[in-house]
């Protein structure tokens, strides 16, 4: 080709025919710019492809960690709750002596809870924030809300947790019948302890004030790591298979309609509203009384819901009752009334 355009400039030359050699040479010149200008938009066309690519495989690996986040959120509802309710056996006094000296009563205070959060997708993403398009941009301000804000709370609380473990367990040791109880010897000294002394009690409480805060921060985390991950499967195109752990809602309508209604308090420890409404919105419940207005009440698996620390428990709704517990203000139960 290059031969085939140096013959005919040469012609032209030889013939003297100058006017029509500047002609060819402009026309050659476009043709080569084109030519560029052709690669360079294939070239660019190709980088940014690759590029979008690149972010849609960071994208899912974002994914992958929010799935692990929403399932060890709902890991560490389960454990918070079985943890409530030895904290209430404990401060109700309803653990006795016998159950102390055959070992059947379990501890709370020295075991450290936490959320860690996954980091590695958004850390990626972050090294390639300049591949990101301006339509995939507006993703950025809900994943940083989650990675900085949210996951900012998350760790001040398990740090929080961490020390109180540490502070209780120095307090164990420096107890005389800790090295017996080691063993699995409960001496009366230790059984008297675990029984009557107040500062147990009170390292009970404060451990799992703190074990709330765990909890509250990893549930809000769960929600936003949720709705960022639809958000993601909407830009990526995976929306028609989307993990059954990444919601908030009930579908079950029979469920809710049993749950919808009025309710008062039936007992209780602690200070709880006499009444309460629920409403049911595109499968979240609606709590209003004296403490909530129009509050949204977030599902977690297995007729369970929470707001902040606060757990409600739905398996006797056939019966018309419901239980809450989790909050430092302790249990309640309530009946429906209509």
């Amino acid at each position: 080709m290059i031969k085939f355009f140096r013959k005919i400039r040469q012609k032209l030359l030889t013939q003297n025919k100058v006017s029509q050699y500047l002609f060819y040479a402009i026309g050659e010149i476009t043709l080569v710019v084109i030519g560029i200008l052709i690669a360079l938009y294939i070239n660019n066309a190709n980088e940014k492809r690759i590029n979008k690519e690149k972010i849609t495989n960071i994208l899912k690996e974002i994914q992958v960690d929010l799935v692990t986040d929403i399932t060890e959120s709902v890991g560490l509802f389960e454990r918070f709750k079985r943890a409530d309710s030895i904290q209430n056996i404990i401060l109700n006094n309803k653990y006795t002596y016998e159950d102390y000296k055959s070992g059947k009563t379990e501890f709370l205070e020295l075991y450290y809870d936490s959320h860690e959060v996954q980091t590695n997708g958004y850390d990626n993403l972050m090294r390639n924030i300049d591949n990101v398009s301006e339509e995939r941009k507006t993703l950025l301000k809900d994943l940083k809300n989650l990675y900085v804000v949210n996951k900012s709370y998350i760790d001040v609380s398990n740090r929080r947790m961490q020390k109180t473990v540490y502070d209780n367990i120095d307090i164990y040791y420096e107890q005389k019948w800790a090295q017996q109880l080691l063993k699995g010897n409960w001496t009366d000294e230790a059984i008297g302890y675990y029984l009557n002394d107040l500062s147990h009690k009170n390292q009970v409480a404060s451990y799992m004030n703190d074990y709330r805060w765990v909890f509250r921060n990893s549930q809000k985390f769960r929600v936003n790591a949720i709705n960022a991950y639809k958000v993601i499967a909407k830009i990526v195109k995976n929306g028609d298979s989307i993990p059954e752990i990444v919601s908030y809602v009930v579908n079950d309508s029979t469920l809710l309609d049993k749950i919808e209604g009025n309710y008062r308090l039936k007992e209780s420890t602690g200070k709880w509203a006499n009444n309460l409404k629920i409403t049911i919105d595109d499968g979240l419940l609606i709590l209003n009384s004296e403490r909530f207005s129009n509050a949204k009440c977030y599902f977690l698996k297995n007729r369970m819901f929470y707001i902040d620390d606060m757990i409600f428990d739905f398996h006797k709704i056939e019966l018309g009752e419901f239980s809450i517990s989790g909050n430092i203000e302790g249990k309640a139960t309530y009946t429906k009334m209509d």
